[in-house]
């Protein structure tokens, strides 16, 4: 699974620059960057709603954790329920994803790396995943509920089977891009494969543990 990742830059406009997609004051002043980010926060994902130019590609500031269609009012979102991960062999079933899953919303969030826990004989050891080339991004599929009335836009992160490589790690993990022109396949729906399996990891301290706690000292 995904329940913690850092999309850490030196300003928001560094995700807008690599995309050549101008991110909105709007979305910017909304969204959080870090080392530690976690469900319920808004962070910035990329769209393709088809509506502006930019080959139809739209940044949007999304609550990380789906927000159910049936949801009428903000007072009744709930942090109960799990709704940060998707499962790829259920995302077409489930009620909370089907409808964006037919209706192709689908989105990125770009990340520098995600965190994943193993259980030990001292608790569970915090590994911080990332590209072999430490110097690329992430990407992660996801899909998206747009804005309506008082409730925000909102997102899910694609979990699929681990890799061969990563089965030594955890059983799940995102569904994970490295490249635009994949990013570009998954966000035109013409694929559902080629997720990137060139991952390394190391383990961290277990200050992130705590979502309180920030800095770069979390993912060394």
């Amino acid at each position: 699974m995904c329940g913690r990742f850092a999309n850490q830059q030196e300003s928001v406009a560094a995700w807008d620059e690599y995309f050549d997609v101008p991110m909105p004051i709007s979305v910017r002043e909304e969204v959080v960057l870090g080392y530690n980010i976690a469900p319920t926060q808004m962070i910035p994902v990329l769209t393709a709603d088809g509506s502006n130019g930019n080959d139809g590609r739209k940044w949007l500031a999304a609550r990380w954790g789906m927000i159910g269609p049936w949801v009428k009012d903000a007072s009744d979102i709930s942090s109960k329920f799990a709704t940060f991960n998707a499962r790829s062999e259920t995302v077409s079933e489930k009620a909370t994803f089907r409808g964006a899953w037919s209706a192709g919303r689908r989105c990125v969030v770009p990340a520098i790396g995600y965190y994943e826990w193993q259980k030990t004989e001292n608790g569970k050891q915090p590994y911080f995943v990332k590209n072999c080339d430490a110097s690329a991004p992430l990407f992660f599929g996801g899909l998206y509920e747009p804005a309506r009335d008082d409730i925000p836009a909102s997102c899910t992160i694609i979990t699929v089977p681990a890799s061969d490589t990563m089965t030594q790690l955890h059983h799940r993990m995102p569904l994970v891009f490295g490249t635009e022109i994949v990013v570009d396949s998954w966000l035109d729906t013409e694929s559902f494969d080629g997720h990137l399996n060139t991952l390394s990891w190391h383990a961290v301290d277990k200050a992130v543990n705590n979502t309180r706690n920030q800095g770069i000292s979390l993912i060394t």
